[in-house]
C-alpha cells in the first residue's frame, strides 16, 4: 500500500509537471509578445560582480491541488508548512529527489557556523590566498600552509567589506565575548589561540602546544570553547569569561557534540576476551564528570553486520545527533585502502544512556531525523526489503519513532554531512545548485538555484569528471556566504583509482538572500 501510495504522489507530480509546462510555454509566447526581458543583470560595484535576479512572477494564494484542477501558472510550490512561494521561469523545469522544496527564506532557521562569525552585527572572516593553501592534493582536501598571514575582514551591516587586521589561523573560528577563538597552523603543529576583533593580543593556550597530535577549535557553547588538547588527544575548553583553561580529558578520544551542559565523545577500551578495541559513547560536564554511556561490543556489532574484516579496522562513530533529551547515532567501520564505510546499526538512547535500542541497519553512516515536536522518524540508506518503508529511492527507508510523519517528506539519500550540518549541491545540468536541510522539519531550502549558479559558472562535474568543488557553505544573517575552486585532475596528486587534483583559481560569493543579489568578494589563484 505504501509502495502504492508514493507512486500515486509521483504520477500526479508528473501529470502537474505536465500541466505546468503546457502553461510556461503559453507564457513564455505571451511574454514574448509583449517584449519581456528575461536577461540577467549583471554590474560592477565597488570592484565586486553583482548578479541580481530579473524576473517575479505574480504570487497567488493558489495551493498545488488547486492549481493541477484550475490550470494555474506554474509559479507556485506548496508544501505542508503551508507557505507558498513564488519561482523565477528558469526552476519550473527542476526536478529535484526530495521533497518538500522551498524557495522561501525567510523563515530559514539559523546555522551553527564555523567560517563565518557574528558580532554585534558584524560579519568576521578571512580572506585567503594563493600562498595560503598546497597547490595539490588527494581529492582536492588541500591542507593550509603552515605560518601564512591571511586578511581579517570585517562586514558592515550595509554589506560594506573592509579589511581590521591580519590573522595567521585557518579553518574554523568562532567569536565568544569579543574575542576571536581558532587554530594556527604552524610548522610543530596547530596551536590553539584568541586575539582580538582585529587580530591583535594574541593568546595561545598550553594544551594546545605538542608535537604528536594538534590542537583545534570544535565549537562554542555559551561562553566555553571546546577544544582537542595536542599529544594526548584529549578533551578542553577554555572559559571565554576568564580566559581559563580546563582540561576535561587527557587520553586519545574522539568529540561528536556538546551542548551549555555537556560534551559526547567516544574513546576505546580492550576486550580482555577477544582482544578487541571496542568504541565506548561518554559524556562529561564541565566540572570534569566522566559518565559512560554505551559500549559496543564486537559480539554485539556482528548481530547486524557481517564485517569480516573487523579486527583489523575498528568500529567508529561516524555520525552523532543530539535531538531534545535523545541522542542518535550511527556505528560502523572503514574498510580496505578505499576507507569504504561497511555499514552498521543506529543507536538511539536518552542523555543520560538509558533506553539504548537499535533503530535500524544503514549501509550509509549518514541518516536524518524529521521531528515536528509530535511525530519522529529515522530517515537511512538500507537494501533490505523488510527494513521499514520505502520513500522516495529504492535506498532510502524510514522508520516511524514517534507516530506517525506526513508522507510527503522524502529527503535526498545521497545528501552529505559536514560540520554536522546536512547540505549538498546537487547537479543539474549544465549548472549546480545549493540546497540545504537546516533542521529537523524536513524542508530543504534552496539557497543557490540553478538558474543562479549557471550565471555564476559554477559545474562542479562534466563529462564525468570533477572540474570545481563548491565548499565552505554558511549563512549568517540573510547572507549567504560560498566558494567555488576550478579543479584539474592530476596524476601526482593522484593514489590508484583514487583521484588527485591540483588547486586552480578560488572565488568566494556572498548573496543577498532576501534581494537575491550575488557579487563575489574575493578570488585568488590562477
Amino acid at each position: 500500500m505504501v509502495w502504492k501510495k508514493y507512486k500515486s504522489r509521483k504520477a500526479h507530480r508528473m501529470s502537474l509537471c505536465v500541466c505546468m509546462a503546457i502553461v510556461l510555454l503559453w507564457m513564455t509566447g505571451l511574454l514574448a509578445g509583449c517584449g519581456a526581458d528575461h536577461e540577467a543583470v549583471s554590474e560592477t560595484q565597488d570592484d565586486s560582480e553583482i548578479i541580481s535576479p530579473e524576473t517575479t512572477l505574480p504570487e497567488t494564494d493558489m495551493t498545488v491541488d488547486e492549481a493541477d484542477e484550475e490550470t494555474a501558472g506554474p509559479d507556485v510550490v506548496e508544501i505542508e508548512t503551508g507557505a507558498a512561494e513564488t519561482e523565477s521561469d528558469a526552476e519550473d523545469a527542476v526536478q529535484y529527489d526530495c521533497e518538500p522544496i522551498s524557495y522561501d527564506l525567510t523563515e530559514l532557521p539559523a546555522m551553527e557556523n564555523k567560517m563565518y562569525a557574528e558580532w554585534e552585527g558584524k560579519i568576521y572572516f578571512r580572506q585567503y590566498s594563493d600562498e595560503d593553501m598546497e597547490e595539490g592534493a588527494l581529492w582536492a582536501e588541500f591542507a593550509p600552509n603552515a605560518d601564512t598571514e591571511k586578511e581579517l575582514m570585517c562586514m558592515e551591516l550595509d554589506g560594506s567589506v573592509t579589511q581590521v587586521g591580519v590573522d595567521y589561523g585557518y579553518g574554523a573560528l568562532f567569536i565568544v565575548n569579543g574575542r576571536i577563538y581558532s587554530q594556527k597552523y604552524t610548522n610543530t603543529g596547530s596551536v590553539v589561540y584568541s586575539c582580538a576583533l582585529d587580530g591583535s593580543d594574541v593568546t595561545e593556550y598550553a594544551f594546545s602546544k605538542g608535537e604528536v597530535y594538534s590542537g583545534e577549535v570544535y565549537a562554542a557553547r555559551d561562553d566555553k570553547v571546546i577544544c582537542k588538547t595536542a599529544d594526548e588527544g584529549g578533551l578542553a575548553y577554555i572559559d571565554a569569561q576568564t580566559g581559563r583553561e580546563h582540561i576535561l580529558v587527557d587520553t586519545c578520544v574522539y568529540y561528536l557534540d556538546a551542548t551549555a551542559e555537556e560534551v559526547f565523545y567516544y574513546g576505546y577500551q580492550k576486550n580482555d576476551e577477544t582482544d578487541e578495541d571496542e568504541p565506548t559513547l561518554y559524556s562529561v560536564d564541565y566540572e570534569g564528570n566522566i559518565s559512560p554511556l554505551k559500549t559496543i561490543t564486537c559480539e554485539e556489532y556482528l548481530e547486524y553486520t557481517d564485517d569480516d574484516l573487523l579486527g583489523q579496522y575498528p568500529i567508529d562513530i561516524p555520525y552523532f545527533k543530539i535531538l531534545g533529551d535523545e541522542l542518535y547515532f550511527a556505528a560502523g567501520s572503514y574498510n580496505g585502502n578505499g576507507h569504504m564505510y561497511s555499514g552498521g546499526p543506529i543507536y538511539s538512547m536518552k542523555k543520560d544512556g538509558s533506553g539504548c535500542r537499535v533503530e535500524a541497519f544503514s549501509y550509509d553512516y549518514w541518516f536524518y531525523l524529521y521531528d515536528d515536536g509530535e511525530n519522529r522518524a529515522l530517515y537511512f540508506e538500507s537494501f533490505e526489503e523488510d527494513n521499514g518503508v520505502a520513500v522516495g529511492d529504492e535506498a532510502m527507508r524510514r522508520i516511524s519513532l514517534l507516530r506517525e510523519p506526513p508522507e510527503n517528506v522524502i529527503p535526498w539519500r545521497s545528501l552529505y554531512g559536514s560540520y554536522d550540518e546536512p547540505r549538498v549541491y546537487l547537479g543539474q545540468n549544465p549548472t549546480d545548485s545549493i540546497l540545504f536541510y537546516p533542521d529537523h522539519s524536513g524542508v530543504c531550502y534552496v539557497l543557490l538555484t540553478v538558474q543562479e549558479s549557471e550565471e555564476l559558472g559554477a559545474l562542479t562535474h562534466k563529462d564525468g569528471h570533477t572540474v570545481q568543488e563548491i565548499e565552505d557553505i554558511e549563512y549568517l544573517d540573510g547572507r549567504l556566504f560560498f566558494t567555488v575552486t576550478d579543479l584539474t585532475y592530476s596524476t601526482e596528486y593522484s593514489i590508484g583509482w583514487r583521484d588527485g587534483y591540483e588547486r586552480g583559481r578560488s572565488a568566494c560569493y556572498c548573496k543577498d538572500l532576501e534581494s537575491g543579489e550575488i557579487r563575489m568578494l574575493y578570488e585568488y589563484g590562477d
